[in-house]
This record gives structure tokens, C-alpha cells and sequence, in this order.
């Protein structure tokens, strides 16, 4: 039926029922709408979960490979603890074994078997108990062991293979499974018969230490008491210093001698004790000592309270056990009395040289001028008779004549004689003049080479100018009689404040050392002569190196007669 046939109520009826259906699709296109944007949500959602599961995914996949690779790097280092265990075990100085809780052995080291003698197939069929010696120690062990889980350093016999018993040093550490049950044990074990052996030595090189201590220490007393003794019963000084020149010791002479006692003078030094110039002179032979590491002698003038003493004082280095000095220890002897006795008797030497110069002089002068005259005139009256005798007794002149012959050298040799023993040229002309003949004479007699250099010397006269000239003198008479030389050369020049007369020669020389000893060849008045004078004589010479006689005699040091 069309709509033109429907009624109103009918086309009324239809429009809302069309109505109801549009709103009814606008219902569901609202809900549509609603599902479409759920499903969005969903798959949003959906979308989120699956890249947070991705992730998870792909972490675990990386923390899967991290520990796959941390157990492979576990285990190569197990590989590696294991292999160097084993070679530890393998290569340990001690014996090391390892048996199950029965005492079978499961592992038994190297040098397990070097000392025990057994290797591990010939333990096949033994227990680690039957190699102890003594159950009672073995019982006593075990129940440590039980009580305490560990054994530690336990000394006990065991048997080698070859029966022999010897005490080992035993370690021993039980093995627990999981569960913490017992399945065995670990031993270390170590020879004691080298340590018991150097233990007996030891022992008995402590007793002989002993012994020998007790012996030192007795001889150290007994030295010191006699040291004590020595330093405190001595007449000289004996002191020590340290390297700045601070007492550290001080014997009672020394007490004795400034009035100060060992604690008041510890720690001072030379200047506060002596005068400035005193001090500095002693200083400077401290620092010598020190420097030059050896022995020291000097003469030291010291100004005690009771007046001016003269010391001889040997000073010597004190060394560390590294071999550096730590200081000095000086001697100091009084020979005041001593040096004057010395100068009494160099004033007496001086004296009676001086007196040999003027008996010399004298009995010169006698053969001369007295003897002299005498035989010139034989002389005279000898030429008289020859000319007498010669014509009435030819013979008789001729014999005559003879006579004036042997007189003539008798004048000659009384002449020579007088001049050796007091030149007048050395009183009439001094002393260069006088050198200057007596070695043309010397090299006339003797046919020795002989040169003589001088060059401008202060005036020597009187006692110095006959020192020099005797000790030239006994120069080259010893050259003549005991250096076979073929040259000498004489000099005489003036050099720092001394005049230096020197005579060196090219003959056999000498051992210094043996003419020391001696004291031959006039060396004793050649040095007197030197002394009286202030001066030095100084003798070099060495086998087949000949020999030199220096003598130094202060410039302004000549005496007059």
C-alpha cells in the first residue's frame, strides 16, 4: 500500500516509528563512537604492554648473556684456581695429603713422597694411621682434632718408608660436605730433623755465646777496671773530644791540673779554657787530626794555675763502626822539665862546641905560627948545612938538600892540618869563601866532581857560619868514605825566611830507617849543630839514589861567637 492510500494516523504512526529508529541509529552510532574509541584505548594500550614486554624481553636477554659469560669466566677461573692449586700442592716444600674419612689417601704430593718414600699406588692398601710411630701421640692428635676441627704445628714421629722415624711438623684441617659432615682431610706436614739438628746447634752455640759473653764480659770489666786505673793514675792528660771540639771525657790529672771537674767541663770546649791565641793553635791541630785521619804529635804550651807547663801531646782519630770519625782523644805528657834539661844541654853542647871551635882555633894557631917558624927555620938551617956540605962531602950536601925536601912537606902538611882544623879563611873572609876553598880542596884530594852555587845570602857569621861550614865538612867527608860518588853538588840560597845549605850527591845511598837506628855517619853533631841554632837538618837518600844533607838555618837566627 502507497502513502497515498495510508491514513493519517497510519503516516503519523510510521514518522514517529521512523522517528524512534533515527534516534535509535544516533544510539548507536553514540555507542559505536564509545567502542571505536575503546578499541583505540585497547590497542594503545596493547601497543604499550608489548614494547614494555619487548624490553623485558630484550634485558633479560642481555642479563642472560652477562651470566652466560660470567659462569664461562667463572669457570676458566676455576680452571685456573684449580691448576694452580694443583701446582702448588704439586711443587709445596711441605708433604701434603688428602684422605677420605676411613684414612685412605685420595692425593699425596710430590714431596710427600721424597720425604715419606711412598708414592700414592703404593698407598693403595694403607691408612694414613699406620704411618705414625706412636698411638698415644696419634690418639692424642685425632682428639684434638675432633674437639677443635684443626690441628695446628703438632710435633709427632712418623715412619718412613725405609722404617726410619723421624719428627714432622703436622698441620691437619677436616673436609665437610654441604651438609657439614665429615668426609676426610687435608695434612701438611714438614721434616724437623735439619730444625732439630740446627736447634741443637743453636742450643749449644747459645751455651758457647753464653760462655763467651760471660768471658767478654769479664775481660771487658777487668779492661775497664784497668783502663780506670790507667786514666786515673797516670801522670799525663788523657781527654776526649767530639769532632766540634766539646770535652766528652776528661781523666783526674787533667781535674787535677785546671781545677775543674769532669761534669763542669763536659760539653765546653778550648775557648772557654784557654786564651783565645792558645785555643785557636790547639783547634787548628784537632781539625788536622780529623782531616788527615791519623796520628798527631805536637808540643802545646799550657797555662795551668800553678804557671806555664810545655806538654807533649799525641793526638789520634776516634772512629764509628761505619770507620768516620767521631772525634779525637789526645795524650798530653808534661816534659817541662824535660825541655829544660834539653836546653841546659844544648847550651852545654853549644858550649863545649864552642869551645872545641876555640881549641880548634888555638892549637891552629899553635902548628902555624909556632911549629911553623920551628920547622921554617930547620928549614933555613938545613939550606945552610946543604950549602956547606956540598963541596968538602957531596953526599952529605945531597943529604942535606934531602932534608929540605921532607921539611917542605912537613910545612905543607902542618899548614893543611891548621886549616882543617879552623880555616882562618872562614874568620878572615866568612863563610862563602871559606866553602868556596875547602870544596876546591875537597876536589883536589879527593878527584871528585865538586860545583858549589851560592846565590845572595844574609851575612853568616860567628856560630852559624861554622855550623854550616862543619856540617859541609862532615858531608863530604862521609861522601869520601861511604857514598862512592862521582858528583857533588854544593848550593847555599836563601828561601822563606832560611837560609837553606844544601849537599847532594850521586852515590850508593842508604836505608834511611837503618842510619836512624845507627846514628853513624856524624848524623847526631851534624843535627846538634842544627839545633843550637834554631835551625832544621832534613837527610834524603835512598839506595842507589844517593844522597842530600839539607840544613836550615833561620835568616835572622846567626849567633855571633
Amino acid at each position: 500500500m502507497g502513502d497515498s492510500d495510508k491514513t493519517k494516523a497510519q503516516l503519523i504512526e510510521e514518522l514517529s516509528t521512523l522517528r524512534r529508529r533515527i534516534a535509535e541509529l544516533e544510539i548507536f552510532k553514540d555507542y559505536r563512537k564509545l567502542a571505536e574509541k575503546a578499541r583505540r584505548r585497547a590497542y594503545d594500550e596493547l601497543e604499550h604492554r608489548i614494547a614494555e614486554r619487548t624490553a623485558e624481553l630484550v634485558k633479560a636477554n642481555q642479563q642472560l648473556k652477562q651470566e652466560i659469560e660470567e659462569r664461562k669466566r667463572t669457570e676458566a677461573e676455576l680452571k685456573r684456581t684449580k691448576e694452580y692449586l694443583e701446582n702448588v700442592i704439586a711443587n709445596s716444600v711441605d708433604a701434603i695429603g688428602i684422605v677420605d674419612r676411613e684414612g685412605r689417601f685420595i692425593l699425596w704430593n710430590r714431596r710427600a713422597a721424597e720425604i715419606y718414600g711412598y708414592h700414592l699406588e703404593e698407598l693403595a692398601d694403607k691408612t694414613a694411621f699406620e704411618l705414625y710411630a706412636d698411638p698415644d701421640e696419634l690418639d692424642r692428635m685425632l682428639g684434638r682434632l675432633r674437639r677443635d676441627g684443626v690441628v695446628r704445628e703438632f710435633e709427632i714421629l712418623m715412619k718412613k718408608k725405609d722404617g726410619t722415624i723421624v719428627p714432622m711438623d703436622i698441620s691437619i684441617s677436616l673436609l665437610k660436605d654441604d651438609q657439614g659432615r665429615t668426609i676426610g682431610s687435608v695434612c701438611l706436614a714438614r721434616d724437623l730433623s735439619e730444625r732439630k739438628k740446627a736447634e741443637a746447634a743453636l742450643t749449644y752455640a747459645q751455651a758457647e755465646l753464653r760462655r763467651y759473653s760471660s768471658d767478654l764480659e769479664r775481660q771487658v770489666r777487668e779492661q775497664t777496671r784497668e783502663i780506670n786505673s790507667i786514666l786515673r793514675y797516670t801522670p799525663s792528660v788523657v781527654y776526649i773530644k767530639d769532632r766540634e771540639g766539646r770535652y766528652t771525657l776528661v781523666n783526674s790529672r787533667y781535674e787535677e791540673l785546671f781545677k775543674i771537674s769532669q761534669e763542669q767541663i763536659r760539653g765546653k770546649c778550648d775557648h772557654d779554657m784557654f786564651p783565645r791565641a792558645l785555643a785557636d793553635q790547639i783547634r787548628a791541630s784537632d781539625l788536622r787530626v780529623l782531616a788527615l785521619r791519623q796520628p798527631c804529635q805536637a808540643e802545646e804550651a799550657m797555662p795551668p794555675p800553678d804557671g806555664r807547663r810545655t806538654y807533649l801531646s799525641v793526638k789520634f782519630p776516634l772512629y764509628n763502626e761505619q770507620g768516620t770519625p767521631t772525634g779525637l782523644c789526645g795524650i798530653a805528657t808534661d816534659i817541662t822539665e824535660l825541655k829544660q834539661a834539653q836546653d841546659q844541654l844544648r847550651r852545654l853542647s853549644g858550649s863545649i862546641m864552642a869551645s872545641q871551635e876555640k881549641e880548634r882555633k888555638a892549637i891552629a894557631r899553635e902548628l902555624h905560627d909556632e911549629l911553623g917558624q920551628v920547622l921554617t927555620a930547620l928549614r933555613m938551617d938545613a939550606v945552610w948545612l946543604s950549602e956547606r956540605l956540598q963541596a968538602p962531602d957531596p953526599k952529605a950536601g945531597d943529604r942535606a938538600l934531602a932534608m929540605c925536601g921532607l921539611i917542605d912537606h912537613t910545612i905543607d902538611e902542618v899548614r893543611g892540618l891548621a886549616t882543617r882544623l879552623r880555616p882562618g879563611v872562614l874568620d878572615d873572609l866568612g863563610l862563602i869563601d871559606a866553602l868556596e876553598w875547602y870544596i876546591a880542596d875537597f876536589e883536589k884530594r879527593t878527584g871528585i866532581a865538586c860545583t858549589f852555587k851560592h846565590r845572595q845570602v844574609p851575612n853568616i857569621d860567628g856560630i852559624g857560619a861554622t855550623a854550616a861550614y862543619r856540617i859541609v865538612q862532615e858531608a863530604l867527608t862521609n861522601v869520601t868514605r861511604h857514598a862512592a860518588a862521582t858528583q857533588v853538588k854544593v848550593s847555599l840560597e836563601p828561601k822563606k825566611g832560611m837560609v837553606t845549605l844544601a849537599v847532594a850527591d850521586n852515590g850508593r845511598g842508604f836505608d834511611l830507617q837503618e842510619i836512624a837506628a845507627s846514628e853513624c855517619l856524624g848524623l847526631v853533631g851534624m843535627r846538634e849543630r842544627a839545633g843550637l841554632l834554631g835551625g832544621s837538618l832534613e837527610i834524603r837518600s835512598r839506595p842507589g839514589k844517593g844522597t842530600k844533607v839539607c840544613f836550615k838555618l833561620p835568616a835572622d837566627g846567626t849567633r855571633s861567637a
